[in-house]
């Protein structure tokens, strides 16, 4: 249903170095079709999931939308690792969520620009 997904980010140098290590772990890697000024990341290169350099300050992210990444076990959820060594912040560590329901495990954080980035096994 959904062909793509942008996020608008004020640093696309340090959002990309991010992404670049939370996302190889999934099997994304960058795509060439971004042009100047984007990024573009999905499975085998292509442009599924994109970044946008945006001028101005403070976070772009508010706490309602989210984006989830869907991870294949739980051993692959080591990609959550990317985000505490750039910095993000946590709003639900990685493990076993009964209360989101019987068979929840993942994690919710923070990007650097405010976006919630949810990592689930499904």
């Amino acid at each position: 249903m959904i062909s793509h997904l942008s996020l608008g980010v004020r640093d696309l140098r340090r959002s990309g170095e991010f992404y670049d290590a939370m996302l190889a772990p999934l099997g994304c890697s960058r795509s060439a079709a971004a042009k100047s000024g984007e990024l573009a990341f999905g499975p085998e290169g292509q442009g599924i999931f994109w970044l946008y350099e945006i001028a101005g300050d403070g976070p772009l992210g508010s706490p309602g939308p989210h984006v989830a990444f869907q991870v294949a076990d739980r051993d692959a959820l080591r990609c959550a690792a990317a985000a505490a060594e750039h910095g993000c912040a946590f709003t639900r560590e990685a493990g076993a969520h009964p209360d989101i329901g019987p068979d929840y495990y993942g994690t919710v954080f923070l990007d650097q620009d405010g976006h919630k980035i949810e990592l689930v096994v499904e």
